[in-house]
């Protein structure tokens, strides 16, 4: 029963090396690197945009605008409530955004005939970069 764990990893590892090995030719593995689509995209500037303007909307309409004093005792609660629902813009936002960004990586993937597309963080070496493509599709 103690080898059951070491004899699970090896039949994984075994999978895992079988089906790399068994990729036909011209398949490839693609990578994208979202830290570059999010800094270089033009649409995720638009989306950061959208968000900034959203926030200072809230300043102003929850009147966080000026120096917090000891008179007003209703102030955290209206920055409650305004952060409540910056975060929740916020989420709205990256949620549509990654939506996008899954699509159009599809696209590019389908396009460039890559069957696999991982994020350039958890590869060490290889792999088609396809980060320019799928900046370029966003805008």
């Amino acid at each position: 029963m103690k080898y059951l764990p070491w004899g699970l990893a090896g039949l994984l590892a075994i999978a895992l090396v079988w089906s790399f090995m068994t990729i036909p030719a011209g398949e490839t593995v693609g990578t994208v690197n979202l830290g570059r689509i999010v800094d270089e995209s033009a649409r995720a500037q638009q989306l950061n945009q959208m968000l900034s303007d959203r926030f200072e909307e809230l300043i102003t309409r929850f009147d966080l605008g000026s120096e917090p004093d000891e008179e007003d005792v209703d102030r955290a609660n209206r920055e409650r409530e305004a952060y409540s629902e910056y975060l929740s813009y916020r989420l709205e936002l990256e949620t549509e955004f990654q939506a996008e960004v899954d699509a159009v990586v599809q696209e590019v993937a389908q396009s460039e005939k890559v069957k696999v597309v991982l994020d350039e963080d958890v590869v060490r070496y290889g792999g088609k970069d396809l980060t320019d493509e799928v900046i370029r599709r966003l805008d």
